[in-house]
């Protein structure tokens, strides 16, 4: 049986009153070193070799996206990219009011945010979505009483297409394939 993920209504106060989104709560934060040890059961790797290869492996990521490339980590699972954040539009003039066309000449880098940008392959997109439950609760993780989440399987979401409800029934392992 799946793990149920979580989450509650939270309200969107940057656009006004009633307006909700849903707010995923976490089950908590697995460090480096506990992600290794998972990683090592059942299998001959230590501890320290895991550790040892993925610590050399985001290094060298690293390095690679500082020099410009897309790193995908793993297949079908998140491609890391360097991201630059900066645009421009027209606008008015403050002092003549008239209207100040873009161009591209007016894009700079100087203006710009540099980031790590992460895409998640629609592959594995698509297997969480089948293979993820989730029970709504309040702000704090309490269950609310009203709850309706769990009466769609994920069989059923995949006929209809709605897999961003879906939930994995008790007969289902709903663990994600690697």
């Amino acid at each position: 049986m799946a793990v149920k993920i979580k989450y509650y209504a939270r309200e969107n106060t940057k656009v006004g009153t009633h307006s909700f989104y849903g707010q995923p709560l976490p089950n908590g934060t697995l460090d480096f070193e506990s992600l290794c040890e998972e990683a090592c059961m059942d299998n001959t790797y230590s501890v320290e070799e895991m550790q040892g290869c993925v610590s050399r492996f985001m290094k060298t990521a690293r390095m690679n996206l500082l020099k410009g490339f897309r790193i995908e980590l793993g297949k079908k699972f998140v491609t890391l990219y360097p991201n630059l954040q900066v645009s421009v539009k027209d606008y008015e003039d403050e002092k003549t009011h008239e209207l100040v066309v873009a161009t591209a000449k007016m894009l700079s880098a100087s203006n710009a945010k540099s980031r790590i940008g992460a895409t998640v392959n629609p592959d594995f997109s698509a297997e969480f979505a089948r293979n993820v439950s989730w029970v709504k609760t309040d702000a704090t993780g309490t269950p609310v009483a009203d709850e309706d989440d769990a009466t769609q399987t994920n069989e059923e979401a995949s006929q209809t297409g709605d897999q961003g409800n879906s939930n994995t029934d008790d007969s289902s392992d709903g663990g994600l394939e690697g």
